[in-house]
């Protein structure tokens, strides 16, 4: 790790770390939202550019494979600050409309027992209070795996917020839109539909000047029932709902997957990235947060990333790369990637970028360019000079 890491790691760390990881993100927002400092630095950003260049599908061009995972900016705010560190941004995840996310607490019972009297006096006896209290939060740091659970559940301040941001963003680099709904109680799923119809009817505005690509999220083990949305005729109708859109033309379109660990879901993650790619998707994002049990979050389950994902992630990435047709799609790859990971995700693995997230919050920014020196060194030993010439 270089000098920006070990600052990070020792002066910044420590003050987000004293703190709630919402509030930490909080005040990580006041510092990004002024796109100036970013600026600064951008040059330290930009490192390697020369040979670390991407073209997606002939497409997007990208001055280097780092991009930013969903949920680290879910209303736009930071996208100014953001483009000068990025390679590029995914913004949201964005709703059809305004919604609080998960509960922030939990409600439990607490149990105190006491007595009063005096022995002695002959009236002592047993008092038992039983009290509700709020705990719980909904983000927890598992410091020692380099890890956090989340069970946010698609907090998002409303589409007319995400235009207003979008609309100020200056733009520097492509910004990929992760887009969803949360299920509903009608059976054959119009209603989502047309929500799903409404939000790109918002962001088609900026199709083609900021935003380049959409990710489409239906992995999120935060949100009850999404899962509905990869089964058979429902996926198709929600898949075509986003890619036969005109709204979106000129979009490359990328299906977000959730980590599959077992044999059933690995066949089902495998047909519907399949399905995806014959519908007229261009690739995936591999791999969302893994479902994991947590008394300490409000939901008492969350998603986890970091550290502990990179393993699965490796081997989930195998499987696509092994098992999806004829038509090669594009991959970002997401969940636990640290700089020294990239080299190996880039040139043996063949994805098409990484994204960030659990890595920046632990060791900061400086991951962007840690990454891209490790990618470089590595390349320099594969004697390749530009990451173009990797076949994928």
């Amino acid at each position: 790790m270089g000098i920006g890491s070990s600052f990070y790691r020792h002066v910044v760390k420590p003050y987000y770390f004293s703190k709630d990881p919402e509030e930490a993100h909080e005040s990580a927002k006041r510092f990004l939202r002024n796109e100036y400092p970013a600026k600064l630095m951008s040059g330290y950003f930009d490192y390697g550019k020369d040979r670390l260049s991407v073209n997606l599908g002939g497409t997007v061009k990208l001055d280097g494979p780092v991009g930013l995972a969903a949920g680290f900016d879910k209303n736009g705010e930071m996208l100014n600050g953001l483009g000068s560190i990025m390679d590029y941004i995914t913004v949201g995840t964005m709703l059809p409309y305004r919604w609080e996310g998960n509960p922030k607490t939990k409600q439990v019972l607490q149990t105190t027992v006491g007595f009063s009297g005096s022995e002695w006096a002959g009236n002592r006896q047993l008092n038992v209070e039983i009290n509700k209290i709020e705990t719980g939060s909904r983000v927890v740091r598992m410091e020692k795996e380099r890890a956090i659970n989340n069970c946010l559940g698609f907090p998002f301040a409303g589409p007319e917020v995400a235009f207003q941001n979008l609309e100020r963003y200056s733009y520097r680099v492509p910004l990929n839109a992760s887009i969803a709904v949360r299920p509903t109680d009608d059976p054959l799923h119009a209603q989502e539909r047309d929500q799903l119809t409404a939000l790109i009817g918002t962001l088609s505005y900026f199709v083609g000047t900021s935003i380049r690509m959409v990710e489409v999220n239906f992995a999120s083990p935060n949100t009850k029932g999404l899962a509905v949305f990869f089964n058979g005729d429902v996926f198709d109708d929600m898949a075509r709902c986003v890619l036969d859109n005109p709204g979106l033309d000129g979009c490359l379109f990328f299906l977000k997957m959730p980590p599959h660990t077992d044999e059933q879901t690995r066949e089902r993650n495998l047909r519907v990235a399949a399905r995806w790619m014959e519908l007229g998707g261009d690739g995936i994002t591999a791999i969302n947060t893994l479902r994991t049990e947590d008394q300490r979050l409000s939901m008492g389950v969350g998603g986890k990333s970091g550290k502990p994902i990179y393993p699965i992630l490796k081997g989930n990435l195998k499987d696509y790369n092994d098992n999806i047709g004829n038509r090669k799609p594009i991959i970002n790859a997401a969940g636990g990637i640290w700089p020294e990971n990239v080299p190996e995700l880039m040139i043996e693995h063949r994805v098409n970028t990484v994204q960030l997230f659990t890595s920046i919050m632990y060791e900061g920014f400086a991951v962007v360019r840690d990454a891209k020196a490790a990618l470089l060194r590595a390349m320099d030993s594969y004697g390749i000079d530009r990451l173009e010439q990797i076949r994928r």
